[in-house]
């Protein structure tokens, strides 16, 4: 017979740990990268140069574009999962 106090306990701990882990995975998932754009494909993709490293981003009609968006400007790309959410075209 399972005892009603130890299963209470061992499902207050996974919700406990649900509730603590869950917004830290959601958060490691969205990253900034700020760099110059060396490839655009207009409503499809982005493709950013930032520390050395190319960053591709896929851009959906969900995407906010703010600026005249072309190859050889600086960018600040929010993503999440590889989709661009937000593109800041800087000055």
């Amino acid at each position: 017979m399972v005892d009603r106090r130890h299963v209470l306990a061992s499902l207050g701990v996974l919700v406990a740990v649900a509730l603590v882990a869950g917004p830290a995975f959601a958060l490691a998932a969205e990253e900034k990268v700020t760099g110059k754009v060396t490839a655009y494909e207009a409503g499809k993709s982005v493709t950013v140069e930032s520390n050395g490293a190319q960053k591709a981003f896929t851009i959906n009609e969900e995407t906010q574009i703010e600026g005249d968006l072309a190859v050889g400007k600086t960018v600040e790309v929010t993503a999440k999962d590889g989709v661009a959410a937000k593109i800041v075209v800087k000055k």
